[in-house]
């Protein structure tokens, strides 16, 4: 242990003693600096100057920075006294000079005052990213609406119009990474490519003075249109709410996960990011020609927010129970896949495939309430026989026409028939064919065509049992793609869902020209290799000679 003797404590205590002082000459100076009062330090100790100007306003009672100034006779008197010590000669421990700054004179008694973070809305931290749900762009002021006259002048190319509009709408508003790629992959799909602006590191005062509005906006551009695309020889054409449907439909659900319980904000998320630059299209007038398509376009994001969720939702319960009972007892794609009951399973919707007696039981309570009397009694006379068989297999789009609910007397034999215990009651889905746009088109003769345009098919309806709560997720007008499987005994049913749509599913082939550029007109010289530096496959001398040379080097 180490000893400590009172020559170290008498050491400790002056040091102590000597920061003391040092703080409470550090915090007077600061007070006396902010009353007009200087001070400077010599080897003959500290002098304190007054300013005169601050010396006649309090000789004159007007000088007072507080609210709660003290009267003008009550000041301290400062002077130095032996050890450099400031002295006061009122016996207060605090004092307010008329100048109203608070002077705390005891050892100790004094504190710094904290510094006050500024507020987020003062550091831009909650400052409105202008994709607020009830945000409005302001009124144009009387410059900013001659400027875009003249940037978005009708006569205008609409290319060199719509990259003024979206460069000066990323201006306008505050995105992070996530609404950047979304708004990004959206430009994409329409044939308006994202990049580096021209200029890296900014553009200085001297630059852009002479500049137009239409020039700066050029010269700061990330999104930019191709002459190849768009104009009289482009294969494009300006089409917003196509465009719109086609991203919403066809790229949301497949570049983002749009499930779980906060599936209706996600979808909002990404639809507002888009129905924000179409208002400000129709704010500042940019492509008054296609006023129509934007209002359309602006359309199907609304129509986007309540049936994309839905389709989220769809995808989680279907085929549905009945659907998955029929599969495990038929020979379906869910035969023999169910595995032990996880802990966290709460309802059956949570399995993936069921038990043969529990699929045996559902499919045959679903028969006896829903099935008409001849499949009835073709099922149980095929049954007896073990004739059952799979007639057809195959591949539909559906276009679903009517939701046939649970009816009331269905509802009421599910909750009290003890077979049917545990069970949820059925409904129908009818749907009738569609004709996807991802479907490759036949290899037809000339004269099969011409046969099929002049007689072209009817739609087939078909009639499925899915569960009432699956019915609830559906809507009419929604696209289902399922692999279907005809039963001997007249019964059909999916096990299959290959992919469900909206309403307004669109395809569209633009995504697959992203990134393609126009080939050279002359592909580059071939360079050959270097034929003295090149070794021959499985010759090594001369590489061991040249190893031996660096050695001996």
């Amino acid at each position: 242990m180490s000893s400590f003797s009172s020559e170290d404590n008498s050491d400790s205590t002056e040091a102590v003693d000597n920061v003391n002082t040092a703080l409470q000459e550090l915090q007077v100076d600061e007070a006396l600096r902010g009353a007009g009062i200087s001070g400077s330090s010599s080897s003959e100790g500290k002098t304190f100057v007054v300013d005169p100007d601050v010396f006649a306003q309090w000789t004159s009672g007007q000088h007072s920075t507080s609210r709660n100034a003290s009267p003008k006779g009550n000041r301290p008197s400062l002077h130095r006294g032996e050890g450099d010590k400031l002295e006061e000669s009122q016996p207060a421990a605090q004092d307010t000079s008329s100048a109203g700054i608070p002077m705390e004179m005891g050892a100790g008694s004094g504190k710094a005052k904290r510094k006050k973070n500024k507020p987020k809305s003062k550091r831009g931290l909650a400052a409105p990213t202008g994709f607020e749900e009830f945000y409005v762009d302001a009124p144009l002021t009387p410059v900013e609406f001659k400027e875009e006259q003249v940037l978005y002048d009708p006569d205008t190319d609409f290319s060199r119009r719509i990259e003024y509009a979206i460069q000066r709408f990323c201006v306008r508003r505050k995105m992070d990474s996530a609404k950047k790629d979304v708004f990004d992959k959206y430009l994409a799909l329409g044939g308006i490519s994202a990049g580096p602006k021209q200029f890296a590191g900014g553009l200085d005062a001297a630059s852009i003075s002479d500049m137009t509005a239409a020039e700066i906006t050029l010269m700061k551009a990330t999104h930019f249109v191709h002459a190849d695309k768009w104009g009289d020889d482009g294969a494009y054409e300006v089409d917003f709410a196509t465009c719109a449907k086609a991203f919403l439909s066809s790229r949301v659900p497949w570049l983002y996960d749009l499930t779980g319980p906060d599936s209706v904000k996600q979808v909002k998320a990404k639809t507002n990011i888009i129905r924000n630059f179409l208002n400000y299209l129709l704010h500042h007038d940019v492509c008054p020609e296609y006023r129509s398509q934007v209002v359309s376009a602006r359309g199907v994001c609304d129509l986007a927010d309540k049936e994309l969720p839905m389709v989220m939702q769809a995808q989680s319960y279907l085929p549905g129970e009945f659907q998955t009972a029929c599969s495990e007892i038929f020979g379906g794609s869910f035969r023999g896949i169910h595995g032990e009951t996880p802990a966290w399973a709460t309802d059956a919707r949570d399995l993936i495939g069921m038990k043969l007696d529990l699929a045996k039981q559902t499919f045959r309570i679903g028969m006896s309430t829903h099935v008409s009397n001849e499949v009835a009694k073709a099922y149980v006379e095929q049954n007896e026989n073990s004739d059952i068989t799979t007639t057809k297999i195959y591949k539909l789009a559906l276009e679903i026409t009517e939701l046939i609910r649970a009816s009331t007397e269905v509802k009421t034999f599910y909750e009290h028939h003890p077979a049917a215990k545990g069970l949820k009651p059925l409904g129908r889905l009818v749907a009738k064919t569609w004709d996807p746009p991802f479907r490759l088109p036949q290899d037809l003769t000339p004269e099969e065509k011409a046969a099929e345009g002049s007689s072209k098919p009817q739609p087939e309806v078909h009639d499925f049992l899915v569960e009432d709560y699956v019915l609830e997720t559906c809507f009419v007008g929604m696209k289902l793609e399922v692999t279907v499987r005809e039963m001997s005994f007249g019964l059909k049913f999916f096990d299959t869902v290959h992919g469900i749509f909206c309403t307004f599913y669109t395809l569209l082939p633009n995504e697959l020209m992203i990134g393609w550029k126009i080939p050279e007109a002359e592909p580059l010289p071939y360079r050959e290799k270097n034929k003295e530096a090149s070794v021959p496959a499985g010759n090594l001398d001369g590489v061991e000679d040249s190893m031996e040379d660096d050695e001996e080097g």
